[in-house]
């Protein structure tokens, strides 16, 4: 089974800044936090979040941190955010909880298809999932003849850290069943 970890969206958020200013009540303007993270959500992702959850008040501290919820349908994503300074600058610092298809389906054609010289397009259903660790869920591989494959993936931890493998079926098969390799996390 290949290892990937997909705690894709780290990588995506670190460095997204905006201006939560204080109000009258020296508070951070929550309202503008969660306009800001399912704008970038929505941005990053490729799907706006049905609800975002911050707390409801927080002090402008600089370096002070607090954490959001956007739920996507049934799944839940934990958002870090840290304050820039005390005058309501924030960054988003980590998405955590959810995997997101597009990257898992690109991480999957790009490892295999590299292993195996082929242009592979890959599809994993459900466009936003809770990451679980034990769940498994199968993915569907084509190349450009038509020849297809099932991906069968587990997802590892709740961060998104998932293994993958070609599973063994009849006919012709872009790739290959094979032994466990080891794939760098990203």
């Amino acid at each position: 089974m290949r290892k990937l970890s997909l705690p894709f969206v780290l990588v995506v958020f670190v460095g997204c800044q905006a201006q939560v200013s204080c109000g009258k009540n020296k508070n951070l303007d929550m309202t503008k936090g969660r306009e800001f993270v399912s704008s970038k959500l929505e941005r990053d992702v490729g799907q706006k979040p049905t609800a975002v959850t911050c707390p409801e008040t927080v002090k402008p501290e600089k370096g002070a941190t607090f954490e959001c919820t956007a739920t996507f349908g049934k799944a839940n994503a934990t958002v870090k955010l840290v304050q820039d300074d005390d005058k309501g600058g924030v960054t988003i610092t980590a998405v955590t909880g959810i995997l997101i298809a597009a990257r898992l389906e690109k991480q999957i054609a790009d490892g295999l298809g590299k292993k195996h010289n082929v242009h592979l397009e890959v599809a994993c259903g459900e466009r936003i999932r809770q990451s679980v660790k034990g769940d498994r869920f199968h993915c569907d591989a084509k190349d450009a003849k038509g020849q297809s494959a099932k991906i069968a993936v587990e997802v590892e931890n709740d961060d998104g850290k998932v293994v993958y493998k070609v599973e063994p079926q009849q006919g012709a098969s872009p790739v290959t069943p094979e032994a466990p390799e080891p794939v760098a996390p990203n």
